[in-house]
């Protein structure tokens, strides 16, 4: 006599062993064994069973040679494994997990209900119904695939230290779970709360979610104009939504979540605009721009806390993490962190631990020491804005420069003071500090960078560092004073070729005529100079005028400054020919040139076609009443301005009444400054 072969079936953790049959022909697609379950040897013990399933796969029943369905349905013997059962409730969470085709979900549910409650007497559809269901599962599966691989993009997505100044990681969330009203679900307040990133984004599936990214502790942000908030930034939002939900599936976070994904879904419904947030198949990521305008969308309140509470740190990568203060704890030293906040505070600067940043302005050696010993102990600052404010020599460049290489910092703007000549300092060597400048430049760990030349330092050519491919921006910022006729000349042609001299403030210089003329021929091919400033300057009508030829052409300059020149209404007719045609310009800077109405009537005309100018300074002019009335009827076609400077014109009422009367219609115009205090 044979011995018995048992099949081990378990349903809500009860294991029966069933005997299974003997075959003595081969099934078409059964196992190599001759052994097989009936079902209804198995719904002796449990008479709810329909179906089985191994390691969570539903099993298909045997067929036999004429692939026919065997009646009663049977089932392949797997030895040593146990198979689970599946009920017409299981049936049910399976066809509720496929994809989001609710629809044919619940008419796939009741369906195979009913044929469950006429007692199976059409085997056929409940087969066609299990099979869509399998489809359906692979859909879920496929769906789940593309999330993931979003999901993916997203965390793995880098950004430089340069480029935002934002946490990239944020979900909405309903403010009180407690209070979640499901008859209402678009009356449920929710609001942005950012995601911690102080782990690897590549954690693996079953690791503990305590160590994976997560939501910070606080209240969150009111959302303004929701509708285009969620229109920008909906499916990055539910992507990581959905993220979360598969990787924290046992927390109590799970519930938000889902109320959120519903309060989303809701909004595709109630608004066209918003239909396709559900769509992720298309989904492109979000650019470096998208992530600057978050903050308009924020109810922020105090701008300490602007950040969600978060700091942002940098890997050994180069690149940028938002991670909240535990984590921040754990990668840098505090001891040595408030040594460096205590320095900056006793210099009067300014020292943002969520940002990394430190804004400070050095007036004295000793103190240029102190902060440069707490700066060198410090991993935690990737921005630095430092002045100095002191006779600084040669040695304390070089200082600085050792200190840059040991510290973290990424992004500098140096502004450097008046130069000590030293006794041992031929003025033959000034080249070294240049080459020390050059040095700084070419530091590996710098990403963006911006120098504010002392007043001594003004031959460009002396300045050629090989830029590192790491180093995103430089720009350099020029004030020289008491500059020589020579030396103008050569830095005005230096700027024919010049590609990081961003700024340049001649203030005081006494160019005159001549040096107007040079400096706009070198304007005339210059791509990267964006604020000039001549303030008392001396160039006259003559120097308006060739300046003008240059701005026709121009295409970088963004702020011009003409304070103090008396360019007269000749210039200021000139400038408003350029005004234009100019595409590029903002600021104009025109206070303080005896300009008259005839000069506003030109600048008149110049602002009913210009679309760029943001701010005209004309303070302390001859502008009367006509010239106003000009300016007032210029104003109700002009779309760009927005602040105009009119104060210490002689304008009598007539003309400030007009000026004034435009702000009633102009909604461009902010600021019209007419009178003094």
């Amino acid at each position: 006599m044979s011995k018995h072969q048992y099949q081990q079936f378990r349903k809500a953790g009860i294991i029966e062993k069933v005997c299974v049959r003997a075959t003595s022909t081969s099934a078409g697609n059964a196992s190599s064994s001759s052994y097989y379950v009936d079902l209804l040897d198995v719904q002796d013990w449990f008479p709810d069973a329909l179906w089985f399933k191994l390691d969570g796969f539903p099993i298909p029943f045997l067929f036999d040679s004429d692939g026919m369905r065997f009646e009663p349905p049977r089932g392949a013997f797997y030895p040593d494994k146990v198979l689970d059962i599946i009920t017409n409730v299981e049936i049910k969470d399976l066809l509720l997990e496929a994809k989001e085709k609710d629809n044919e979900i619940l008419k796939l549910e009741w369906e195979l209900y009913s044929l469950q409650v006429k007692d199976k007497e059409k085997d056929d559809e409940i087969y066609k119904l299990q099979l869509e269901t399998i489809i359906l599962q692979h859909q879920a599966r496929d769906r789940l695939a593309i999330l993931q691989e979003h999901a993916n993009a997203i965390l793995a997505q880098n950004f430089e230290l340069h480029e935002y100044s934002i946490p990239r990681l944020f979900i909405v969330l309903p403010v009180d779970t407690t209070k979640w009203d499901p008859m209402n679900i678009l009356r449920n307040k929710f609001r942005l709360h950012f995601l911690c990133e102080g782990e690897n984004h590549t954690v693996k599936a079953g690791k503990s979610s305590q160590s994976q990214i997560h939501v910070v502790q606080r209240d969150g942000y009111e959302i303004q104009n929701s509708t285009e908030f969620f229109h920008k930034y909906g499916k990055y939002i539910l992507i990581l939504l959905q993220w979360l939900k598969s990787e924290k599936s046992s927390t109590p976070l799970v519930d938000a979540i889902n109320h959120s994904i519903e309060y989303m879904m809701a909004l595709t419904v109630e608004y066209p605009t918003l239909k396709n947030i559900n769509s992720i198949d298309d989904y492109e990521g979000l650019e470096v721009a998208d992530l600057r305008q978050l903050n308009t969308f924020l109810q922020i309140n105090d701008k300490e806390q602007q950040h969600g509470n978060l700091h942002r740190v940098m890997t050994e990568a180069g690149h940028v993490k938002w991670v909240c203060l535990d984590h921040y704890h754990a990668m840098y030293n505090e001891k040595e962190q408030r040594a460096l906040e205590n320095t900056v505070k006793m210099d009067g600067g300014k020292c943002d631990s969520y940002l990394g940043k430190v804004v400070i302005t050095l007036k004295s050696r000793n103190r240029a020491k102190e902060f440069f010993a707490a700066l060198g102990k410090t991993r935690g600052v990737y921005e630095l804005d430092i002045t100095f404010n002191w006779d600084w020599t040669k040695a304390d460049l070089e200082t600085f420069e050792d200190i840059l290489k040991k510290s973290s910092v990424s992004i500098l703007r140096l502004e450097l003071g008046r130069f000590q000549e030293g006794i041992n300092w031929p003025l033959s060597k000034t080249s070294t500090r240049y080459e020390i400048l050059a040095r700084i430049i070419e530091l590996s760990s710098m990403k963006a960078i911006h120098l504010v030349l002392s007043p001594e330092l003004i031959k460009l050519s002396n300045l050629h560092p090989k830029i590192s491919p790491r180093l995103h921006k430089l720009t350099i910022e020029m004030k020289p004073r008491k500059i020589g006729p020579n030396d103008f000349k050569e830095l005005a042609h230096s700027l024919k070729t010049n590609t990081v001299l961003t700024i340049l403030n001649l203030e005081g210089n006494s160019i005159g005529k001549e040096g107007a003329r040079v400096l706009s021929e070198a304007l005339k091919t210059n791509s990267t100079l964006t604020t000039l400033d001549l303030e008392s300057n001396s160039i006259m009508n003559e120097g308006a005028l060739v300046l003008a030829e240059a701005l026709k052409v121009n295409t970088t300059l963004t702020t011009m400054k003409l304070t103090d020149n008396s360019i007269g209404d000749g210039g200021a007719l000139a400038l408003s020919e350029a005004l234009k045609v100019n595409a590029t310009l903002t600021t104009m800077g025109l206070k303080k040139n005896s300009i008259g109405d005839k000069g506003a009537l030109a600048l008149a005309g110049a602002l009913k076609t210009n679309r760029t100018l943001t701010i005209l300074d004309l303070y302390n002019n001859s502008i009367e009443d006509k010239g106003a009335l000009a300016l007032s009827q210029a104003l109700k076609a002009n779309i760009s301005l927005t602040t105009l400077y009119l104060k210490g014109n002689p304008i009598g009422d007539e003309g400030a009444f007009m000026l004034l009367e435009v702000l009633k219609t102009n909604i461009i115009l902010t600021s019209l400054d007419l009178f003094e205090e």
